[in-house]
């Protein structure tokens, strides 16, 4: 026959050392024998005086997964159509970055260029007049 010691009892009756020990020493426990070791208690003594607890059997409603409604369908259109827009306003968005780029860095190079000095015709030069005044004065 096999005995349990005042732990293993505690466990399988679910109560604590403490409660097991006051039980067997108010008599309403009684044990098989006690060693140097411990007491050693008869399981059927032990269930007769701490009855097993059935485990508790929790009916959970079932879940059931939602189905999509109409209203969801049509929210998700949206959801999908808003997701479409952003995508071309962020694609817009980088095409202009670049072309502004582009021509910010245009105007920048044209403005750097040294802008051309027009070349006096012969006439000009002959007669040593710099610019195209009709008194014929230097400019």
């Amino acid at each position: 026959m096999t005995y349990l010691s005042l732990g293993e009892a505690a466990k399988a009756a679910g109560v604590a050392k403490g409660t097991i020990s006051k039980a067997l020493k108010s008599g309403k426990l009684s044990y098989a024998d006690k060693t140097p070791a411990g007491y050693q208690i008869d399981p059927a003594e032990l269930f007769r005086a701490f009855p097993r607890k059935q485990p508790e059997t929790v009916e959970y409603e079932r879940l059931e997964t939602p189905k999509e409604t109409v209203e969801t369908a049509v929210l998700r259109a949206q959801l999908e159509a808003a997701e479409r827009r952003a995508a071309t306003a962020e694609a817009d968005r980088d095409a202009w970055r670049e072309q502004a780029q582009r021509a910010t860095l245009a105007l920048t190079d044209q403005r750097a260029a040294p802008q051309p000095v027009p070349q006096r015709g012969f006439w000009s030069r002959l007669f040593s007049r710099q610019g195209n005044s009709p008194s014929g004065d230097e400019a």
